[in-house]
């Protein structure tokens, strides 16, 4: 048990620490192993962890079923999350019955760390950090079936800048750069914090505007997203505007699946462009 990097415990019947590795009780700051006999998670850390310990303990005494890679989390005193991967098994006797069990511990800190920001790369656009199409795609299929369950209407904002390529031609690609982490900021300043903005590509962006009553909730945000995004940005050491177009499409008004509630918006988008407007709401919705 010492000899391994694993923390190592028994446990009986009533939960209660039997025996202990070395480096489990170092890594809980006790000297001597001795001193963890008798004592029960919640007396180590805290009755909310230390009752979920033991349901997944009780669990295995009285199945006598193991429980393998079993990952859990604690906030540590200086609020860190400590990541662990934990072992679970049976302890008998000699006539079969269990009697207590055995655990092994993990620290999988970097793995779960590796894993997250995995996740994150992979539903993330790597330069405004805002939720590409990917996440913006499984955002808005949780919210349909939830607004279909519960007669709710939510609004899609398809959102384009005029003439972009002029920024990059005329200032670089890295400058460009710079601008659209500086609108995609913006634009959540002009959004709630229930709402989603992501970045499709290039420089299309999508929001998704919750519990919308009306479209003209959505045409109001809408408004306040043109207000933050018509003050002047500095790139680069230079002063430069854009302008941009906004199309608005409800659900389920304009469409009951992903794509022809975005292609809704889209459509809508380049009829704003079309008319000199800044922002437009699907047609077949103002009939």
């Amino acid at each position: 048990m010492d000899n391994i990097a694993d923390s190592i415990y028994f446990k009986d019947r009533e939960c209660r620490l039997l025996r202990v590795s070395r480096k489990m009780a170092e890594d809980l700051g006790f000297s001597n192993p001795e001193e963890l006999v008798g004592k029960t998670d919640s007396d180590l850390f805290g009755e909310e962890f230390g009752q979920k310990t033991a349901a997944h303990d009780q669990w295995v005494m009285e199945t006598g079923e193991p429980i393998i890679g079993l990952i859990e989390s604690r906030r540590l005193p200086d609020g860190e999350l400590n990541w662990t991967s934990t072992t679970k098994l049976p302890v008998r006797d000699q006539q079969g019955e269990v009697i207590g069990l055995l655990g092994i511990t993990r620290e999988v800190n970097e793995l779960i760390q590796n894993s997250m920001e995995m996740q994150y790369l992979a539903t993330h656009d790597p330069l405004t950090r805002l939720p590409n199409r990917f996440l913006v795609y499984d955002r808005l299929q949780q919210m349909m079936a939830h607004a279909s369950r519960y007669d709710m209407t939510f609004a899609v904002l398809f959102v384009d800048l005029d003439g972009f390529k002029r920024i990059n031609d005329t200032y670089g690609h890295d400058c460009g750069d710079l601008l659209l982490k500086q609108i995609g900021e913006r634009m959540l300043r002009g959004v709630r914090d229930t709402d989603t903005v992501a970045r499709l590509g290039g420089d299309e962006f999508l929001i998704i505007l919750d519990a919308v009553d009306h479209f003209q909730v959505a045409e109001m945000i809408a408004g306040k997203v043109l207000d933050e995004l018509d003050q002047p940005f500095s790139v680069c050491g230079q002063e430069t505007c854009i302008s941009i177009s906004i199309g608005i499409s409800l659900y389920p008004q304009h469409g009951r699946d992903i794509e022809t509630l975005i292609r809704a918006a889209d459509q809508a988008m380049y009829a704003a462009k079309r008319q000199g407007r800044h922002v437009t709401t699907f047609t077949s919705f103002e009939k």
